[in-house]
C-alpha cells in the first residue's frame, strides 16, 4: 500500500501536463471583408463591355467572390432615401486581400476606364466582416 501515494502523486502531477498537451491552441481567425458598390450606371452597354464584363477573372485572381449583383426591382429600400440603380457585394478573405485587388495592376486600367469614361457614379465601401463562429 505504500506505493499508492507515490503513484497517485505521479498521476496527479502529470495530469495537468497531459491536459495542456491535448488542448488545442486556437488562434483568432482573420475576418472576411466585403466590398459593397452602390451606383448609378449611365451607359450600361459600354459599362458592361469596358468594365464589368472584364472583372470576373481579376476577382478570381485575387480571391473575390460575388455574393450579389443587380439593380432595379431587386433593391428594396427599407429605410432612407438613397436608391442606387445598381449594386455589387463581394466577399474577400480579408481586408488586405480586398485592398490588394483594389490596388492591383490588373484592376488599375479597369478602374481608370470606369472613371474616365463616366459610365456611372459609384460609392464603394470596404467593410470587415465577422470571423466564423465555432
Amino acid at each position: 500500500m505504500k506505493f499508492m501515494p507515490v503513484f497517485l502523486g505521479f498521476v496527479v502531477g502529470i495530469m495537468p501536463l497531459i491536459v495542456l498537451t491535448i488542448r488545442k491552441v486556437e488562434t483568432p481567425e482573420t475576418p472576411p471583408a466585403f466590398l459593397i458598390v452602390l451606383g448609378d450606371v449611365h451607359d450600361r452597354s459600354e459599362f458592361m463591355r469596358g468594365y464589368a464584363g472584364k472583372l470576373p477573372p481579376v476577382y478570381d485572381q485575387y480571391g473575390g467572390t460575388y455574393l450579389a449583383v443587380g439593380g432595379g426591382d431587386k433593391i428594396e429600400v427599407l429605410e432612407g432615401q438613397n436608391v442606387p440603380s445598381s449594386y455589387v457585394i463581394s466577399r474577400w478573405d480579408s481586408m488586405d486581400a480586398a485592398r490588394e485587388f483594389w490596388n492591383s495592376p490588373e484592376y488599375a486600367p479597369l478602374k481608370t476606364a470606369r472613371i474616365d469614361n463616366a459610365w456611372g457614379d459609384f460609392d464603394v465601401f470596404l467593410v470587415e466582416g465577422q470571423p466564423k463562429r465555432r
